[in-house]
């Protein structure tokens, strides 16, 4: 059974639209609060996190169960056609021998409707029996292999259906998050623009002033000049409150800026016998995949198990790969350079993740080297 206290517990945690919001008046306190906000839906994410790979782990193994049932029941369906064919034989040889009537009772399976030693089969020699013995115990082998078969589609049906209602909760926890956040956001910058443009007028404004003063007291009699009939114009300085966010940590951001929702699952067993070698960033489709610092473009992929992809190797020499891109940011590509948090793509289930939800595939190559763990780095930039 899945578990969803995570789901109810982020989904009371997340707020209706904000006061300052509503009335535009918008703070970097309250644009840092939203950001905390979005951070703590990811948090109470962690359960329903786990509970939906366990469940996506669970129907993998399903899907690998029935191939190998499939496989075998059609070994079986051969078996019993070739079994059924020795037993046809027997019944027409003992029909020859000894005119018994009743020739279908030895054809397709109706030979499981009769018990064995009644007296047609008194008269089959024992390797005669041995066949007709041998149908029966074939049949009920395929009967019990289409049963199994049978219970293991009814379970995938059932995990399957688990894993859907999961998943579109959990994409309802992290785009209210978002859209809280982005709501603010916006605001914040509508703000940032009118005070800036406010500024600028002003300056203008005090520049014009100034012209105006300076050619006033040029003409005006009895003005006092100092020595070489230079004028001094003095400007009162404008002094602004510009709040930027706050700035990277150590030169890196979140490579998903976005509310997101992840775990540690370096290691784990993926399909074809591989191991897991990043972390599975789990998102709204669409949101922003940014590049976690300076760094350039070295190859940008199409097909195959990532789908669509980026490499991006940092000006610090480590290398970045992102994965399952819905799409790249518009006219990227290979060489260009990436200022920290800057747009490259955006999150979907692109590759062999197309039955999942949408996510970022995300790996860290220290040094250029084999991918390590980048669950703790991550975890300290998003969480």
């Amino acid at each position: 059974m899945i578990k969803r206290i995570a789901l109810a517990l982020a989904v009371v945690m997340i707020v209706t639209v904000p006061a300052y919001a509503q009335t535009g008046d918008v703070t970097q306190e309250d644009l840092a609060q939203a950001g905390e906000n979005r951070k703590a839906a990811s948090l109470q994410l962690a359960d329903a996190t786990a509970d939906y790979e366990s469940s996506l782990h669970q129907l993998l193994d399903i899907e690998a169960d029935l191939s190998q049932l499939a496989s075998a029941l059609t070994a079986r369906e051969r078996e019993l056609a070739s079994t059924r064919a020795e037993a046809r034989q027997v019944a027409q040889q003992m029909y020859m021998r000894s005119g018994v009537g009743q020739l279908d009772l030895f054809t397709a399976g109706s030979i499981t409707e009769y018990r064995l030693g009644e007296g047609y089969l008194d008269r089959a020699s024992s390797e005669e029996q041995s066949t007709l013995s041998r149908l029966v115990a074939v049949r009920q082998s395929y009967i019990d292999q289409q049963k199994v078969l049978d219970e293991t589609l009814a379970r995938q049906l059932t995990v399957t259906a688990d894993l859907e209602q999961l998943a579109a909760q959990m994409l309802v926890v992290l785009e209210a998050a978002d859209a809280e956040y982005r709501l603010v956001a916006d605001q914040w910058a509508k703000q940032e623009a009118a005070r800036i443009e406010a500024e600028r007028k002003q300056r203008e404004e005090e520049e014009r002033r100034r012209r105006e003063a300076t050619s006033t007291t040029s003409s005006a009699p009895g003005t006092t000049a100092p020595p070489g009939g230079s004028t001094t114009t003095t400007i009162a300085p404008t002094t602004t409150t510009t709040l930027a966010p706050p700035p990277p940590v150590n030169g890196r951001t979140c490579p998903v800026n976005g509310a997101v929702a992840f775990r540690d699952s370096w290691g784990e067993p993926r399909s074809g016998g591989r191991s897991h070698q990043g972390v599975d960033m789990m998102a709204a489709r669409g949101t922003p995949l940014v590049a976690i610092e300076n760094g350039t473009v070295t190859r940008i992929g199409n097909g195959g198990l990532g789908g669509k992809t980026v490499w991006l190797r940092s000006d610090t020499g480590h290398e970045y790969y992102y994965a399952h891109l819905d799409g790249w940011a518009s006219g990227l590509s290979e060489g260009d350079y990436l200022e920290v948090g800057e747009l490259l793509g955006y999150v979907g289930n692109t590759g062999n993740a197309i039955h999942t939800l949408p996510h970022l595939h995300f790996e860290y190559h220290k040094n250029g080297g084999s991918a390590v763990n980048p669950y703790p780095l991550v975890a300290d930039l998003c969480l």
